[in-house]
């Protein structure tokens, strides 16, 4: 394995080198996806090649592709705040695949003897991703109880009545893609922990952007992606898991287990990669691996980018016919504005046909809003541009 190519170490960590959009649009969609990385993508496809070369299920190929997932998980539980923790992470195709995993796998206790099921209770922020595998127990009896966040004292006494009347679990996002709100991951971890209950927290929008500690939020499990405001390959996330006892593994396959026989006996591994089942693109994690080491060498510069541009937009937006659904003191790159005079799909399809702007329509229920999220590699005139194409979107409907 000689010849196995490497990560970068000497990252240039300039916008121009660090931008893989072309120039002739803006682009304020980080929240669905981050373009990734010209770094990553190169070492990505530098590994993949080389892997093809050497065979992947070679002698050679086949220690090197598990050395690649190995390495992954440990960096991964490394940035989220679990130095040397890699058995505790699982790695997934995406944040979707690791809450369908995490949530359809909770083994819970049944807290109300006298009702069937178990009490699962979720936010009205989280994304279809969360919420359809969260709405699947209903399947298998369990219930489920949809909070609404409108401040966080109010969503924190919610949830401990919806706990003292005996729910066993808890799915929430640690920043809401509905609104860039950061939820209260910890004190609800701990109202649902004093009952007994079960915690999975949604990453996906939450890592790349702000500090992501596992540790210090005290949930049970978490999911990540690597594709957003990590800016990594497209189909790489991962999970990370405290006690392992708490979630049956529902899918198999030969990367799960250590020995099984005709008979039906199975070893399943003694760490999270027991969720894990077949075969994937190594070269994805790899390229990933290149995306942490982007984020470590750029530090705390990210957050305090977002803050900046964050201060800018909302400055810029207050002039105009938007109802302001985000809080201005979350430290997020998402900003939800509700249109005051013109329908929102209208003003998305307009910005990228006169302005060659992306923004997102969101379409959920109670809710039709623009959501702009945008990062670090974004400028103070990108921001000024977009404020602009909005008051010449709106003044032309006016």
């Amino acid at each position: 394995m000689n010849d196995m190519p490497e990560l970068e170490r000497a990252i240039d960590t300039s916008p121009a080198a660090l931008q893989a959009l072309r120039g002739d649009f803006l682009y304020f969609n980080v929240a669905g996806s981050g373009p990734t990385f010209p770094v990553a993508a190169r070492v990505a496809d530098r590994y993949r090649t080389w892997l093809s070369s050497v065979g992947m299920f070679s002698h050679v190929g086949y220690d090197a592709y598990n050395a690649a997932l190995d390495a992954t998980r440990a960096d991964l539980a490394d940035f989220i705040g679990d130095p040397g923790g890699a058995t505790r992470v699982a790695l997934t195709q995406s944040a979707t695949d690791a809450l369908n995993t995490l949530i359809g796998g909770m083994a819970l206790p049944i807290r109300m003897p006298r009702k069937p099921g178990s009490t699962i209770v979720t936010t009205a922020e989280e994304h279809g991703s969360a919420l359809m595998p969260t709405f699947a127990r209903r399947l298998r009896g369990d219930r489920v109880s949809v909070l609404p966040h409108r401040d966080d004292p109010t969503f924190l006494a919610d949830l401990r009545r919806e706990f003292a009347d005996g729910a066993s679990a808890l799915v929430i996002s640690l920043v809401s893609c509905k609104s860039g709100k950061v939820l209260p991951v910890t004190e609800a971890t701990r109202i649902a922990h004093d009952a007994g209950g079960t915690v999975i927290v949604d990453c996906a929008q939450a890592a790349g952007q702000i500090p992501v500690d596992v540790n210090a939020l005290g949930a049970d499990a978490y999911a990540f992606l690597g594709y957003k405001w990590l800016h990594g390959p497209l189909g790489v996330g991962a999970m990370w898991i405290r006690d392992l006892a708490k979630f049956d593994v529902l899918r198999m396959g030969w990367r799960s287990q250590t020995a099984m026989d005709l008979d039906g006996n199975i070893k399943l591994k003694d760490e999270a990669s027991r969720f894990e089942t077949g075969t994937v693109d190594a070269g994805a994690y790899v390229g990933l691996r290149q995306t942490l080491a982007v984020h470590r060498a750029l530090g705390s510069t990210v957050n305090e980018r977002i803050r900046a541009l964050r201060a800018r937009l909302l400055e810029r937006l207050g002039s105009l016919p938007f109802e302001i659904l985000s809080r201005p003191a979350d430290p997020t790159g998402i900003v939800v504005a509700r249109p005051k005079a013109m329908a929102a799909l209208e003003i998305v399809e307009t910005m990228w046909r006169d302005h060659r702007i992306v923004v997102k329509h969101l379409s959920e229920p109670g809710l039709e809003a623009i959501r702009i999220s945008f990062w670090a590699l974004h400028e103070d005139a990108d921001i000024d541009r977009l404020a602009e194409a909005f008051a010449r979107t709106l003044a032309v409907r006016a």
